[in-house]
């Protein structure tokens, strides 16, 4: 199950967030996805939400069932607004629950420039600047990035609280694709994360061109060969359902 949760989480000080300005564009959307790893499947929905005109709300649900139980139920959440077109997260959420029980959370004091960081009964502390986000929130920052630039072999870094320790994520963009999904056919933006040299592990990403960039596919490789896939079923975006390119 683990494996299947894995496959859907795949940057100075601030004003406060009553005087930020909302400098681009944000597209309302929901998407239902299919993932699949060791045999198990799992449903999935992607949406994002605008919830004043500074605030928006990017949630993830993913459902696991066998004989109609279910096994395991994840929520996941990030809002955030931008300050001059940077993403600036402002609360994170993580429960899993089911066969495993699972929870972490993210409080953003950027008057202090401090996270709290959150998992089950532990909690740290950990250094805020700009650009810094969330498992959620750089997703929704790449997509913004490849909006402006997608040439080939362009690489994007992004810095990711994780639990008690801020990583940095790299992606570098290898290629276009006309993709076959359940939808059919959509041109694609396709990405790989950049791992370092000892590291087998392999993550590739697909995005929807004519969709602002929507989560199409996702494919993982741990180091023992376990592939992990998810896949776009059906999406809409600003109250317009995607559609496949004409046959």
């Amino acid at each position: 199950m683990k494996y299947l949760i894995a496959a859907f989480l795949l940057c100075s000080s601030l004003t406060p967030i009553s005087s930020l300005a909302q400098p681009i564009a944000v597209t309302e959307y929901s998407a239902k996805y299919r993932a699949s790893a060791n045999g198990l499947t799992a449903s999935a929905e992607r949406s994002l939400s605008k919830l004043t005109d500074t605030l928006y709300r990017l949630n993830d649900t993913l459902e696991a069932k066998l004989a109609g139980q279910t096994l395991a139920h994840l929520e996941q959440t990030s809002e955030f607004s931008f300050k001059n077109e940077v993403l600036v997260p402002r609360q994170y959420s993580y429960v899993l629950t089911g066969i495993s029980n699972e929870s972490q959370a993210i409080s953003y004091n950027w008057d202090a420039l401090i996270a709290l960081s959150s998992e089950d009964d532990e909690s740290w502390q950990l250094p805020l600047s700009l650009g810094v986000s969330d498992q959620l929130g750089y997703q929704f920052a790449l997509r913004q990035a490849l909006m402006k630039n997608t040439a080939l072999g362009l690489e994007f870094a992004f810095d990711v609280i994780d639990t008690d320790k801020i990583e940095t994520h790299q992606y570098k963009i290898t290629g276009n694709e006309v993709l076959s999904t359940t939808l059919g056919n959509l041109n694609t933006v396709k990405l790989e994360r950049i791992r370092e040299g000892s590291d087998t592990r392999m993550t590739e990403i697909w995005l929807a061109t004519d969709w602002d960039f929507l989560l199409t596919r996702i494919e993982q490789a741990s180091n023992s060969g376990l592939r992990i896939t998810l896949d776009l079923e059906s999406a809409d975006l600003g109250g317009k359902a995607v559609i496949a390119l004409p046959p």
